[in-house]
């Protein structure tokens, strides 16, 4: 069972966003809340993923998750955890809503009760999630793949919810495991081979978001803040030797801070740094800079000083290695 994923480093991008703000920054309070929300649903769909993978599924099952692929020109779907087995495919959309809720149809929507009072109204998960399985359906047969998709909404908050209308496609997460055995009670289309190819062709056709680098989403001047490295606490480093920085609030050594800085530069200011960057940020020669740059998995372009260093934001994990 494999995974394609991109959000966590969106997640991680914003908390290294967050650290570099001030507190007076009147754009922080909303990014801060956002963050809030992003990590809730993150969150929510690990816990999915972790009930998936517990559940059983046949050895020549496939789970991959946080996938965008598109159906036409300008036309993309998002489906947090997809499950490719010979005999079905299953969408599991993630849902991290609390309270007391009410399904309404027509129009479809989904309404947030409380004292029996409507405080909030927002587009329905369970007409969403129709519309994602039948773009997959067609997005599969147009590649030559005749497989049935099913799935479902997963509430992972465990919320009140006054009434499921018969055949809507919405469960709480105590309720997955028993939903996938269920689905899978049904004979094979597929072979073990064809579901390797059905996984091979949805990895190549995969387009993730990459909202990268966020200070040109957001509209922040970069040369406004300090790129040097910092600690866990969002404390600038000291450097005291040339290999060891020092945090004076939390009185810890730390060496080697160059990842998580050079990160921090890609996620949020540039895909591209130069040696005399570098230099500048770390406060160490060029002999240093080009030796930890070249040992990073960044391309390489330019000649002698007008060298460049570049990050391929579809490699973003290579780093965690």
């Amino acid at each position: 069972m494999e995974e394609i994923t991109t959000t966590s480093w969106i997640v991680y991008g914003h908390e290294r966003l967050l650290e570099m703000l001030p507190d007076w920054n009147p754009k922080r309070n909303e990014l801060k809340l956002q963050q809030k929300n992003r990590r809730a649903g993150l969150a929510g769909e690990e816990r999915v993923l972790e009930v998936v993978r517990s559940s059983g599924l046949p050895n020549d099952s496939m789970v991959l998750s946080d996938i965008r692929l598109q159906i036409i020109p300008g036309v993309t779907i998002q489906i947090d955890t997809l499950v490719l087995t010979p005999a079905i495919a299953l969408i599991f959309e993630t849902k991290q809503i609390a309270g007391r809720l009410r399904f309404v149809r027509n129009p479809a929507q989904l309404e947030k009760v409380e004292d029996n009072k409507i405080i909030q109204s927002m587009d329905c998960p369970a007409a969403q999630f129709e519309d994602q399985r039948a773009s997959l359906e067609t997005w599969l047969l147009m590649r030559g793949f005749s497989i049935p998709v099913g799935g479902s909404v997963v509430f992972t908050t465990n919320p009140i919810i006054e009434t499921i209308p018969q055949g809507l496609p919405v469960i709480k997460l105590r309720e997955l495991r028993r939903f996938i055995a269920q689905s899978l009670q049904f004979d094979p289309v597929m072979s073990r081979r064809e579901v390797e190819m059905l996984a091979n062709t949805i990895r190549s056709s995969h387009s993730p978001y990459i909202p990268f680098p966020l200070f040109g989403k957001y509209g922040f001047d970069p040369e406004k803040f300090d790129w040097g490295p910092r600690c866990d606490c969002g404390y600038l480093l000291d450097k005291t030797s040339e290999m060891t920085w020092s945090c004076r609030p939390c009185e810890l050594n730390m060496i080697d801070p160059y990842v998580k800085t050079l990160l921090t530069w890609f996620l949020l200011r540039s895909k591209t740094i130069t040696v005399k960057q570098f230099c500048m940020i770390f406060q160490c020669s060029r002999r240093t800079g080009v030796r930890v740059l070249n040992r990073l998995p960044l391309m390489r372009d330019g000649k002698a000083r007008s060298t460049y260093y570049e990050i391929d934001y579809h490699q973003l994990d290579l780093f965690e290695s």
